[in-house]
């Protein structure tokens, strides 16, 4: 027996509609989304920040002064493109942040390129990746000729060489935080730690820096696809270190020696007093470089940058 009654269903024009609304909503929630994981990425990265600022504290504590930004032992003629033994900063505050197996493996007297630290090198270290960078993990170091040297793992941040200055020609003369066999005390940061930068971002989807230190002879370069018109290579002291030099934080022009966030209203920096503070984007470069020398007697309010 045949049942004549009439199915419901929906129309072309039903469905059309059902479709455009679900365009809609799926349109209004793919931003929401994006906005909630860019704000978790943001607080992790705060989060890094506020434990290498710990951990730099702890080091100063111990060996009253903070570590240099690379461990460099003197030749003659001074090249600054030899950095050995070339250790970092970030490696050398490895104990103090619960990275002693990996600390314990390392004489800092060796170069940091020695092959036999080719495993702690290409170590990656979430500590010292923003969530939000890209690019980040393991890379080849190349020469200035575009030559491998070796392979390691990226870092997200980099240490205050300072404002203005050529850290990659005089890595021994910032007048920041950090600059070679730097070992800079607390007290030193006459402007005041809270309105002095020790570390900022500088992500690998900028340019690929390694944690562990800087490599005679290495380079550190513009990414490919990087939202930058450089291609700069810079020499080897810049793969730990970043100046405030003529630009300002992602500056379209900027060099692999500036700072670089991947966040899109503030970069996220380390200051001297060990705080995490957002800087935002077009702050102004003076601003950016009085923050960035730690006596330069310049005075800075938080209305400026933050």
């Amino acid at each position: 027996m045949f049942d004549n009654r009439r199915r419901s269903a929906f129309t072309l024009i039903e469905l059309l509609v059902v479709i455009a609304i679900i365009a809609v909503l799926v349109g209004m929630l793919v931003p929401a989304v994006q906005r909630i994981r860019e704000s978790a990425n943001r607080t992790a990265c705060s989060n890094n920040l506020r434990q290498i600022g710990i951990a730099l504290h702890n080091y100063h504590d111990s060996r009253s002064g903070l570590p240099p930004a690379y461990v460099w032992k003197q030749v003659s003629p001074d090249d600054p493109e030899y950095t050995a033994p070339g250790w970092g900063w970030a490696a050398l505050i490895l104990p103090y942040i619960e990275q002693d197996p990996i600390s314990n493996q390392i004489d800092y007297t060796i170069p940091v390129e020695d092959p036999r630290y080719d495993a702690i090198r290409t170590t990656i270290l979430k500590l010292y990746t923003c969530p939000s960078d890209r690019y980040t993990g393991v890379f080849w170091i190349l020469d200035q000729a575009g030559t491998p040297l070796v392979q390691a793992a990226t870092n997200s941040y980099a240490a205050s060489y300072g404002a203005g200055g050529e850290p990659g020609e005089e890595p021994g003369e910032g007048n920041g935080v950090f600059y070679r066999n730097s070992r800079t005390k607390l007290l030193e940061m006459t402007d005041g730690t809270g309105y002095t930068i020790m570390v900022g971002e500088r992500g690998a989807f900028f340019t690929q820096t390694p944690w562990a230190g800087a490599i005679s002879f290495g380079t550190a370069r513009v990414t490919p696809k990087a939202p930058v018109y450089s291609n700069a290579v810079e020499e080897a002291p810049i793969q730990v270190l970043a100046h405030t030099g003529s630009h300002s934080m992602n500056s379209p022009w900027a060099d692999p020696d500036d700072f670089f966030s991947p966040h899109q209203s503030a970069g996220m920096f380390l200051f001297g007093d060990a705080s995490v503070r957002p800087v935002r984007m077009g702050v102004n470069l003076n601003v950016l470089q009085a923050l960035s020398t730690r006596a330069g007697g310049e005075v800075v309010n938080p209305d400026d940058f933050e």
